[in-house]
């Protein structure tokens, strides 16, 4: 009901923003057939325009989009019973009120029907003439022409020519839109002077027409003083005597206007623009300085709640380390040790996005499922972006093969990677071309391979399980989102990704000699430039594959960044390269 109130009100302002315009600058105007489309155009603007609404973009902080949406949440949580009460109340008098005027028409118009039924078309009108004492003036109503009994032949003749003119032209059909308009609109004044100017306009354009159609025009006059008692008792009708004055005398004139004046037309333009602009609504946004570096905030200004839940793998058992975010924001968790997770200020309508390497992604409505969420993930997230790397032809005899230096706790050693356990490994750095030989010189030239082990890192409790492999360029101090509205691509896709890696990796020969094989799932970060950064092992198969997955990764060509909001953000990837013997 709210949304009728609102629409009735509006189209009341464009309908009086036309009769304003008509009234100040065209009702005195000869150019009858341009005000007649007009008025028609203002009449469809004011059922259609109120329909649209004209947005404009605010930027506001954090904390004033918390405050504008304060009031709107109160309203939503339950507006008082009065104000309720009340819009009922006004409602009800606008339906009843329309409700009369529709009635009222209808009373009009069937007596003139039911003459209709009865009568006979009279001899020599084109038209079905009604001569009825029951109407004491004389109108058309559609095809019909009623006529009153006393009125002689001459003076009908002349009548029949003028009415003509209406029924030609189909000026009913203007009526109809102007007393469906009364109808909707009773309560608004405009509309009523603005009907009595469609009726004003009909009765210049058939004097207009009549005067050159009559064999004499001064005999026209006369028969049009001569009808001046008859009052219009009908509101769908064209009375041949409506608004007899002094000034329709003077527009029968032929007196000749300067084309330019037909440009008053023009003044409804700033008009509308005025009130499309009084109608128009702000669309709040957060500043982009803020987007990024606010998600949590922005979360509270909608309607938010806490959600717990837990994520288990597909036999049931718990997901430590599985990261729970809200869709579109940075806002997010991880699991516990029993796969238990916490969120707070979570928004009513968020969606939940909980990935885990190596398992399918999944994404789970707050609203659909609560405050508690129960979620199983399955195994196989990029079971499709898996590289399996044969091993490589025998290579080509040569002066010797080329080897990277290994750095084991900071000193050199021949060492066999093969010999090195993965688990006593906590970092691998991998070092290539100037920056390998401007630190360990001409020996670093074919790469070098960092490795600290565990008994020289302090430990520390937050430190991940998996092995961490860096050399790539680590940024700090930025916002690095999972999932966002446009994922980062590669050159080509996914495909030529898959294509790319696979005709890049070099098998190491000594895991091809002891027979290591496994999946190793490299983390990197697509950044705002679509470099690809923070290549880090979250899944390790051996240092030497790890190691060879990392130096291809670390290779690859600048990406489409992703972005949130039409702007580019840093985002996370995992891919995972298989190293398969076959």
């Amino acid at each position: 009901m709210e949304a009728v109130g609102f629409y009735l009100l509006r189209s009341a302002v464009w309908i009086t923003g036309f009769a304003l315009v008509y009234l100040l600058f065209l009702r005195n105007e000869r150019f009858f057939l341009l005000n007649r489309i007009y008025l028609i155009i203002g009449i469809m603007a004011s059922v259609v325009l109120p329909l649209f609404t004209v947005r404009y973009a605010v930027e506001v902080s954090v904390a004033e989009a918390a405050a504008e949406a304060g009031p709107a949440t109160a309203a939503l949580s339950g507006g008082s019973s009065w104000q309720n009460i009340l819009a009922i109340a006004l409602f009800a008098v606008w339906l009843a009120g329309a409700g009369t005027m529709l009635f009222r028409y209808v009373m009009q118009v069937l007596p003139v029907l039911r003459a209709a039924g009865d009568a006979d078309r009279s001899s020599g009108y084109p038209v079905k003439v009604l001569r009825s004492p029951e109407f004491p003036g004389s109108f058309s109503l559609f095809s019909y022409v009623v006529v009153n009994p006393s009125v002689t032949e001459t003076e009908t003749r002349e009548i029949l020519i003028h009415e003509m003119v209406h029924i030609r032209q189909k000026h009913w059909f203007d009526l109809v839109l102007s007393s469906l308009l009364c109808m909707v609109q009773w309560f608004n004044p405009a509309v009523w002077i603005y009907s009595r100017f469609i009726r004003q306009n009909h009765e210049y354009l058939a004097d207009e027409e009549a005067l050159q159609r009559s064999s004499d025009p001064a005999v026209y006059r006369a028969v049009l003083l001569n009808q001046i008692a008859g009052s219009p008792v009908i509101d769908l009708g064209n009375f041949f005597s409506y608004s007899l004055n002094k000034k329709r005398f003077q527009m029968m004139k032929n007196k000749i206007s300067s084309p330019y004046r037909k440009l008053r037309l023009l003044l409804i333009l700033p008009v509308a623009a005025l009130v499309l602009y009084a109608f128009a609504e702000p669309r709040y946004t957060v500043s982009p300085e803020e987007q990024g570096l606010t998600a949590s905030a922005a979360v509270t200004a909608d309607m938010t709640k806490n959600v717990s839940g837990v994520v288990t793998d597909e036999k049931g058992g718990p997901l430590e380390g599985a990261v729970v975010l809200v869709k579109g924001t940075t806002a997010g968790t991880t699991t516990d040790g029993s796969g238990r997770f916490t969120l707070k200020d979570v928004p009513d309508d968020a969606v939940l996005v909980i990935t885990y390497v190596g398992y399918v992604t999944k994404a789970v409505s707050v609203k659909a499922a609560g405050n508690y969420i129960t979620t199983q993930l399955q195994w196989g997230n990029m079971i499709i972006d898996t590289v399996a790397v044969p091993p490589p032809p025998p290579p080509p005899p040569a002066s010797g093969p080329s080897k990277a230096l290994v750095v084991l706790d900071g000193k050199v050693t021949n060492k066999p990677l093969s010999e090195i356990s993965p688990d006593v490994i906590a970092e691998i750095h991998v070092l290539k071309g100037e920056q390998a030989v401007a630190k360990y010189g001409e020996k670093g030239k074919d790469g070098v391979i960092e490795i600290t082990t565990k008994k020289n890192t302090v430990a520390s409790p937050d430190k991940q399980k998996e092995v961490t492999v860096t050399g790539y360029g680590k940024e700090e101090n930025r916002d690095v989102f999972v999932i966002v509205e446009e994922m980062p691509e590669f050159p080509g896709g996914m495909e030529a990704m898959m294509l790319w890696i696979s005709q890049r990796v070099k098998y190491p020969e000594q895991a091809k000699k002891d027979g290591i094989t496994g999946l190793v799932m490299v983390s990197f970060i697509v950044n705002k430039a679509g470099k690809v950064t923070d290549i880090s092992v979250e899944r390790s198969a051996h240092p030497l594959l790890d190691a060879e997955a990392v130096r291809v990764i670390g290779e690859m060509p600048a990406w489409k960044p992703g972005t949130q909001h039409g702007k580019a953000v840093e985002v996370r990837m995992t891919v995972p390269v298989k190293f398969s013997l076959r």
